[in-house]
């Protein structure tokens, strides 16, 4: 990032935070820190220290981040297999299929960020926000309205657990997804409007 250009501060953030992820990706969240991250950037530390509040700050975005990738990868996924005409319940399997092998390469990035965040002074609570592409993603699954939080906190737990259980090697990938997908099958219209 160093040279003659000025970047605007916004710029600047999201390079630092994409450095950020880089680390914790390659060393674990714990070897994030501001300093850390401004070396990696070419810039100064006063730099990193005007442009984040604090290192929970930097850690917060970071993790926004990595859930932003997710949102990425798994709203593409099915708007593409939408496209080619997939039904809801095949939707479903791209779903289960896509978070899990997304998890199993970001995964660990999201959790040692979120570790790192959780593991600093300045946080009291852990937020739990449902987000946006969540809302699509069950509409596209023609699922119930109103009960995002619920059945995301369902399906992540789910999907979460079977993703370590692959890890530790208890279970075959497939095998798990067809797993998250059994589970998730019988809230998912077989006919657009009507559930089975």
């Amino acid at each position: 990032m160093s040279g003659s250009t000025r970047l605007p501060a916004a710029q600047r953030r999201e390079l630092l935070v994409a450095a950020g992820v880089e680390i914790a990706r390659a060393e674990g969240g714990r070897a994030v820190t501001l300093a850390r991250v401004a070396e990696a950037c070419g810039v100064s530390k006063p730099i990193a220290y005007r442009l984040f509040d604090s290192l929970t700050d930097l850690l917060t975005l970071m993790e926004r981040q990595v859930v932003a990738d997710y949102e990425a990868a798994v709203i593409g996924a099915l708007e593409d297999a939408r496209r080619d005409g997939a039904s809801p319940a095949e939707l479903l399997s791209v779903l289960a299929r896509t978070y899990v092998d997304h998890s199993l390469g970001a995964g660990a990035v999201y959790e040692t960020v979120s570790a790192a965040r959780a593991a600093t002074e300045e946080v009291e609570d852990h937020f739990f926000e449902v987000p946006d592409a969540f809302s699509r993603i069950w509409e596209m699954l023609g699922l119930p309205a109103g009960e995002e939080t619920a059945l995301l906190t369902m399906f992540l737990g789910a999907a979460d657990n079977l993703v370590t259980a692959i890890q530790a090697g208890v279970i075959e990938q497939d095998a798990a997804v067809d797993r998250l997908v059994a589970l998730f099958a019988p809230l998912v219209p077989a006919v657009p409007g009507m559930h089975s």
